[in-house]
């Protein structure tokens, strides 16, 4: 099932607080309209009634998309510097309902999962339209890091975070996500060529030593040793 809960927030424009229906478990197999809300953006967010301000709390939730075979913890961007203990949180919650510590019946289920723990509202998306367009994540990873490389410029690492946020005729559409420099003349958007994640996954034991380095256990983020809340 899904989860909620009302709790308030402050409002980052004046602070007043405003009230929301926080979630805590997300289950697309009996909400779809869930999924599309959060790729529209539109989940979990609200407008502050002093000033305007549309907003929406950091997540930390759990979503479950069992025809997609999705587990996905989902954390907020503040706690990547935790994500060893997040992680471990995710894959102690996941074998709790679907692994080790689950009824048998429920352990059959859990086989088709892939559990990931992310953080912040990007990085979901990410996953999603990953899945959606058949994409491996770590091939995804593998193939951020073929295009920082050939690319003439980056942001300093540390702040903005390189994801999928769209695809366009089968190829993936990256976006730096975070506050901008004005000085930086990094592309806003960043198309990678469908035929090099192809080229990834047809030759596995030529990338396979790329793919591992982008993760490691259920966080699978080339990013994520480098980002800061």
């Amino acid at each position: 099932m899904s989860i909620f809960s009302n709790q308030t927030f402050p409002c980052p424009g004046c602070q007043t607080p405003v009230p929301c229906e926080l979630v805590h478990s997300v289950n697309i197999d009996r909400r779809a309209d869930l999924r599309d809300a959060i790729l529209d953006g539109s989940f979990q967010r609200v407008e502050c009634p002093s000033c305007g301000t549309s907003f929406r709390p950091e997540p930390e939730l759990i979503y479950i998309d069992r025809g997609r075979g999705q587990y996905i913890g989902v954390w907020p961007a503040s706690k990547r510097g935790e994500w060893h203990e997040c992680a471990a949180k995710t894959r102690a919650t996941f074998d709790a309902a679907f692994g080790q510590g689950a009824p048998a019946s429920a352990r059959q289920l859990g086989e088709a999962f892939t559990v990931r723990a992310v953080f912040g509202w990007p990085a979901l998306i990410e996953k999603l339209l990953a899945r959606e367009a058949g994409i491996d994540d770590r091939t995804l990873e593998a193939a951020k890091l073929v295009v920082m490389r050939s690319g003439e410029t980056s942001p300093l690492p540390g702040v903005r975070e390189l994801r999928l946020m769209a695809l366009r005729e089968g190829d993936p559409v990256l976006a730096w996500v975070g506050p901008a420099d004005p000085d930086d003349d990094t592309p806003a958007t960043i198309r990678v060529p469908r035929a090099l994640i192809d080229e990834i996954d047809g030759a596995p034991a030529e990338w396979q030593p790329l793919r591992d380095s982008v993760g490691e256990g259920d966080v699978v983020d080339f990013q994520r040793e480098m980002l800061v809340a």
